[in-house]
């Protein structure tokens, strides 16, 4: 397996740069960054000033070469999906593609000042937990694992950027 980090119209390769090598420890496999998906090509929901999650999960699951890879893609666009005000990410295990959004991960946001290392363990955490499904896993209920859900920043900022003992074991098979 190999995992393809895909910009969604994000221009931070600093970001990119810490995914790359958090995710390629964390599953030790052989990651890198893929062409740029431009913004444009996806449709923005005016009346909800935000992107549908699933819609750029169909066009990353299109742009994926081999059955080998599994592409992430990280933009710096709000996120939905029909049932949620917003989401962090989402993820396809059947197309083997995911998406999160870096753009509520940062404290500017919510009008607060920037915090680089924040922001980057923030975007780190809902990259793995991402992938995690793409690999078979499923929410963990301990508040510490990666794979625990996020609905606010407190549940991403408390939790780990790694798996509990439970979920590593299901990933090992």
């Amino acid at each position: 397996m190999k995992i393809q980090v895909v910009p969604v119209g994000l221009k931070d390769s600093t970001v990119l740069e810490y995914l790359v090598n958090l995710v390629s420890n964390r599953f030790d496999v052989e990651v890198e960054i893929g062409k740029n998906l431009p913004i444009e090509t996806f449709r923005r929901n005016e009346a909800r000033g935000q992107y549908l999650s699933t819609s750029i999960l169909e066009i990353l699951s299109i742009q994926r070469s081999s059955s080998e890879y599994v592409l992430l893609g990280v933009a710096d666009i709000d996120l939905y999906v029909n049932s949620f005000n917003f989401v962090f990410g989402e993820a396809d295990p059947t197309n083997r593609v995911a998406v999160i959004s870096v753009m509520r991960l940062r404290q500017s946001f919510y009008g607060l000042q920037n915090n680089n290392r924040l922001f980057l363990e923030r975007a780190g955490k809902e990259a793995v937990h991402e992938l995690g499904h793409v690999l078979g896993l499923r929410h963990c209920r301990n508040p510490m694992c990666v794979m625990f859900f996020s609905n606010s920043l407190a549940d991403t900022d408390r939790k780990e950027d790694d798996f509990c003992r439970k979920c590593r074991n299901i990933l090992r098979g």
